[in-house]
């Protein structure tokens, strides 16, 4: 292994300085096309699909129609022609260095471009297969970046793991397609090193893997291990450089959305060098094997490669024109990454306007939810609203509930369109949050309105449970009833029952809660504000919906990192099972330092 390794340290250092100028213009555009490709994809077809916005209401059928589907694959199609030019240019650049050859950045562009085109022009429509079969092992680190950070796929990630609950069949199947593309990792340097066709080329990978299986498994494990230590590394540094700066040339109301919005790029820089520093090394180990059971394979790489029918001249030109385009993206990418940091610093120096606050569930965290003494504590923390939610019994009495089961907070298997209120009336809502609130009721709507008259204002939360198409004309005329249309806004997750608010009350505020947020937001008119999950909050959703006239809810934000962040963003409400905890961010009191520890913190989302 020592000496495998000896040999892929050569080969990288010999044109290492090329190598570095290309990865970074390969690796920009090409992430900056193919984001700019997804957003334009989701948008157009949304835009067929009559979707205006994309939620967890729509979004299963928006994901399985045919045109998201037909919009998928070419997207897919994209990234792997994009990754088939790149391995083929990088493999341009081990054989010129296997052969003590230099080599330009417009060379190893060159190369990986007319590899690419023969093995297309060869194998029409297997190329797919040849660039398809090895990504999961080579691009490992890349996948699991534009999963963490495309709205879309993260969101596709999280409704695919609640839908397995035996989440280890995910973690298996993941482990069978990594271990499956590992026997195909040969493939890309056979195909690109022989110019054969796919087809005759599939034996000799497997051939040279089954020959070398321990070394492959081994070495891929070291490369993904020492990438992940050094990213690691450079990404801590970076981040006490990043806190420092911020500590030094910041007020201290602004230091933390300065960490977090700088931090931020910082990691998703990092995430793309990582994700090229992976395929480098993996690509040139796999490479140094290939050379050593087919070394008469790389002895002609000057004459394979470099167009033998070119003149010295046309050489020359051609050499011009890649270096000309070198300059061009390399020009362009800078002048973009000043703009994003100029945005970014704008971002982070916007004013902290002023922020209320929501308990959520009424006051979850000291006092049993959607209870009357969690109303109290919602008054008591000065909170400007208490979030409740309303369901209906089997009589359509109107009562406090999250869950459509009454087991986890009252104790009774049964869901709540099962009960009737003189059911529900009997069961204690505090023994199972705290023996000092047994005998706690489950309060009616009504009893939460009589409750917080003159005391604090309600965000009542309408759930959706397949039973209750009607309970929101009843949560109106209750609201009406008793006077508090002017102390209340209406939210749901269901738009529908908005629409219904708003048709039989025009004047009650009302709320679309969004588990994400994508898409335009315009012509939601039924919603005067949004609620939206604050992992999927950020300052140009926040920006969209001020200029339409709405506010941003964030929910459930209870790590002060993520307040900053909120307050960072401009959101106009923060909805939070520890109201303190926001009250002290907000006005940055003692126990809110923002001193070096505390902002390494925030930076590092501890």
């Amino acid at each position: 292994m020592r000496k495998l390794f000896g040999r892929l340290y050569y080969i990288v250092k010999k044109n290492m300085g090329s190598l570095l100028v290309f990865e970074i213009m390969y690796r920009t555009a090409t992430f900056l096309l193919s984001g700019y490709c997804v957003q334009t994809a989701i948008d157009f077809s949304l835009k067929k699909q009559g979707f205006s916005y994309l939620t967890a209401e729509n979004y299963t059928s928006f994901i399985l129609h045919p045109l998201s589907v037909a919009l998928v694959l070419a997207v897919f199609l994209q990234i792997l022609f994009f990754l088939l030019i790149e391995a083929g240019a990088l493999i341009t650049c081990f054989e010129a260095s296997a052969n003590r050859q230099k080599v330009t950045p417009g060379d190893i562009l060159f190369g990986g471009l007319y590899r690419t085109f023969i093995m297309i022009r060869k194998n029409k429509t297997a190329w797919i297969l040849a660039a398809a079969l090895p990504a999961p092992i080579m691009e490992l680190h890349l996948i699991v970046r534009e999963v963490s950070y495309i709205k879309l796929l993260q969101f596709s990630a999280q409704q695919l793991y609640k839908a397995v609950p035996w989440h280890w069949v995910l973690f298996a199947i993941c482990g069978l397609l990594l271990a499956f593309s590992l026997l195909f990792i040969y493939i890309l340097p056979s195909c690109f090193m022989t110019g054969g066709k796919i087809g005759k080329r599939v034996p000799e990978a497997l051939k040279i893997f089954r020959k070398n299986t321990g070394k492959t498994v081994v070495g891929i494990a070291v490369i993904n291990v020492l990438v992940a230590l050094i990213v690691g590394t450079v990404y801590l540094i970076a981040v006490i450089f990043v806190v420092l700066y911020s500590m030094l040339t910041k007020s201290t109301a602004m230091a933390a959305g300065a960490v977090l919005t700088y931090s931020r790029w910082l990691d998703i820089g990092l995430g793309l060098a990582a994700g090229a520093v992976e395929l480098v090394l993996t690509l040139a180990f796999v490479f140094v094997i290939y050379e050593k059971a087919y070394p008469d394979s790389v002895s002609n790489w000057k004459k394979r490669i470099l167009f033998p029918r070119h003149t010295a001249k046309g050489l020359r030109l051609r050499r011009k024109i890649a270096g000309v385009l070198t300059a061009i993206l390399l020009v362009s990418e800078g002048f973009y990454g000043v703009y994003v940091m100029i945005q970014s610093r704008q971002a982070a120096e916007n004013i902290w306007n002023s922020v209320g606050i929501t308990a959520h569930r009424g006051g979850a965290l000291m006092a049993p939810e959607n209870t009357v003494s969690a109303l109290a504590y919602a008054n008591d923390t000065l909170c400007d609203y208490a979030e409740i939610d309303v369901q209906e019994t089997k009589d359509r009495v109107l009562v406090l509930l999250h869950d459509n089961s009454l087991k986890r907070t009252a104790g009774l298997k049964e869901n709540i369109w099962n009960v009737t209120y003189a059911q529900v009336n009997k069961l204690d809502a505090g023994i199972s949050f705290h023996k000092k609130f047994r005998g706690e009721k489950i309060p009616t709507l009504e009893d939460a309105i009589n409750f917080s008259k003159g005391k604090l204002d309600l965000n009542i939360e309408i759930k959706y449970n397949g039973e209750n198409k009607g309970i929101a004309k009843r949560v109106v005329r209750e609201i009406e009833k008793n006077d508090f249309a002017d102390h209340c806004v209406i939210t749901s997750m269901n738009y529908d029952f908005l629409k219904q608010v708003k048709k039989a009350n025009p004047d009650i505020r009302t709320g679309y809660i969004m588990t994400m947020t994508y898409g335009s937001i315009a012509n939601v008119k039924y919603a005067d504000f949004f609620s939206v999950k604050h992992t999927y909050v950020d300052e140009d959703f926040v920006a969209e919906a001020h200029a339409c006239g709405k506010e941003v809810h964030a929910w459930t934000v209870n790590y002060r990192g993520d307040v900053k962040r909120m307050i960072n963003c401009g959101v106009d409400n923060i909805i939070t099972d520890n109201p303190v905890l926001v009250r002290k961010v907000l006005d940055q009191e003692s126990d809110t330092r923002t001193g070096f520890w505390e902002l390494m913190k925030y930076a590092l989302r501890i």
